[in-house]
């Protein structure tokens, strides 16, 4: 099979297009075990993670259930293509740098943090 420059284009733009559609639209279950999961797990654990993710939800009535949270968090983000660039670590970025953060049990913590920790309280037991 002959491959001319019209087709070769037509495939490599296929590459390119595919995976960033699987992974922009992706599963409904993959997508809330990424928002769930904040960076923080790594350096405070998950009791602390938890605790905070509480102490916000108590805070912040309008935002205490799962639907709620992963709304807010869907809503804070750009129009972005992960494989070129843009996540959740962006959004805490710009987070910062727009000034939106909160206290929450004597830490200063992006929105997007707050609210992947209440997500977690929620979803994990």
């Amino acid at each position: 099979m002959a491959l001319d420059r019209r087709r070769f284009l037509q495939l490599a733009a296929l590459g390119v297009v595919a995976p960033a559609t699987l992974l922009a639209c992706g599963r409904g279950s993959d997508r809330i075990a990424a928002i769930d999961h904040p960076e923080l797990l790594t350096m405070l654990g998950p009791d602390r993670v938890r605790e905070i993710g509480a102490h916000y939800r108590a805070a912040t009535p309008s935002e205490r259930t799962a639907d709620a949270l992963q709304s807010a968090i869907s809503n804070g983000h750009r129009l972005r293509i992960p494989l070129f660039g843009g996540s959740l670590d962006d959004q805490i970025h710009d987070d910062f740098a727009d000034g939106r953060t909160v206290l929450v049990d004597g830490w200063v913590l992006s929105v997007t943090e707050a609210r992947q920790c209440a997500l977690n309280s929620l979803t994990r037991v």
